[in-house]
């Protein structure tokens, strides 16, 4: 059997389940963490490669770089490096989450991605890989093998096992690996830097997009002449994508890596904005009649919804009328009635009633019986007022009894004094 093929049982303290994939530098192992009862993806390199010592020890150093910069970046779109070793039989492995999902690569093999998967894609991993640069750590290999599509959103992984150093490690004659993917100063200069990783996201969302490759050939040496020397075909008018998409493509694409976006985030926000504007131009066109009707449901639904509030007031209202009144009603039936007071009726004017004058008296018949008759008549109004107030009305104030039976007695004194005159 294939030494490559053949699976260890452990690995430190991983129990090694089943293999995940391989490819041109190492393989990549479904482990179970008996420690820690969790599935982890255990990566080594490949026991078969036929390189020279130097090679190979750098190579393990540039693993342990990596593995020690993997450790400082944390993002939700990265798969995390957890633990790192040394097998006295494979060597040097890295251990990672395991990201269950399926990679882009397969994803491609089933048709091109819609757009809103694509711009999902480059946002999530144009920020991460911006993230990784800020802390110093170059992937150095971004392609579809390289994505993982889960069902929390995808994730770049492979930030721990390093590229080949300068690019120019051969078996046989050949590259390690595709270059399909790789930036034009990589592949003549062995140079990387954030810009190479944002070309090679860019070829990879190219063929995500079209389903074939921006710089297609049929060995790597041919794949590389392309890359430094052509420019990739537009692909949005194929693919029914706003024609902003070819634009951002072609900036990211750039032979100069100072023609190319400022980070890969900016070059993922981009592409995803060229990608909703797509979307957006295409929505009116799909289901004119449905978003004519959907207009109209909402215009009935809002008056629906101002008919329902007035009637809902309305009878909010009503109850608390009802309310009111009834807690008024019970606030006079609780107070005190008032007495009621008898309007008293009008009293009646003081009537004074004299006695009638005697029908004949005696004439005086000297002054001393005249003046008699004068000292005598005070005495007679004086009997006048005591028959008055005997005789007037019980409720007759006594200054008003007085006052009214005084004008009489005197008209009394008048007629006497008239009938004694001469």
């Amino acid at each position: 059997m294939d030494r490559e093929l053949a699976l260890p049982g452990h690995i430190g303290r991983y129990r090694i389940e089943r293999l995940l994939g391989r490819g041109a530098m190492g393989r990549v192992l479904l482990g179970r963490d008996l420690v820690l009862d969790r599935d982890v993806a255990v990566k080594l390199l490949r026991d078969d490669l036929a390189v020279d010592p130097d090679q190979h020890r750098a190579l393990v150093d540039r693993m342990r770089h990596e593995a020690k910069a993997c450790a400082r970046v944390s993002h939700p779109n990265i798969v995390a490096l957890f633990d790192m070793g040394e097998d006295p039989t494979l060597g040097l492995y890295l251990v990672f989450e395991y990201a269950e999902g399926t990679t882009l690569k397969e994803r491609i093999t089933r048709g091109p991605v819609p757009a809103e998967l694509g711009a999902r894609i480059s946002r999530e991993i144009g920020g991460a890989l911006s993230t990784a640069h800020a802390s110093g750590v170059l992937h150095r290999d971004v392609k579809p093998e390289n994505i993982i599509l889960t069902v929390h959103g995808s994730k770049v992984a492979d930030f721990g096992i390093a590229r080949v150093p300068n690019s120019t490690l051969t078996k046989d004659g050949g590259l390690l690996g595709t270059p399909a993917y790789s930036s034009p100063e990589s592949i003549t200069h062995g140079e990387f830097s954030p810009q190479s990783d944002q070309f090679s996201l860019a070829a990879t969302l190219y063929e995500a997009l079209s389903q074939r490759r921006a710089f297609p050939g049929d060995d790597a040496v041919s794949v590389a002449n392309r890359i430094q020397t052509d420019e990739p075909p537009p692909i949005a008018r194929a693919c029914g994508l706003d024609p902003h998409v070819d634009g951002v493509l072609a900036r990211a694409l750039a032979k100069d890596p100072d023609a190319r976006f400022p980070s890969a985030g900016e070059f993922g926000d981009a592409l995803a904005e060229a990608l909703g504007q797509g979307m957006r131009r295409a929505m009116p066109t799909i289901p004119d009649q449905q978003h004519r009707l959907s207009e109209v449901e909402r215009g009935k639904s809002s008056t629906r919804s101002a008919v329902g509030g007035a009637a809902v007031g309305a009878m909010v209202a009503i109850a608390v009328f009802e309310l009111t009144s009834g807690l008024r009603e019970r606030e006079r039936e609780a107070a005190p009635s008032p007495a009621r007071v008898e309007a008293a009726p009008p009293r009646a004017p003081a009537v004074a009633w004299l006695s009638p004058a005697p029908r004949e008296r005696p004439r005086a018949s000297s002054s001393s019986s005249a003046r008699h008759g004068a000292g005598t008549a005070p005495s007679a109004a004086a009997s006048a007022k005591l028959h008055a107030s005997a005789v007037s009305a019980p409720d007759a104030a006594p200054s008003a009894t007085a006052g009214n039976a005084s004008p009489p007695a005197r008209n009394e004194r008048e007629n006497d004094d008239g009938d004694g005159g001469p």
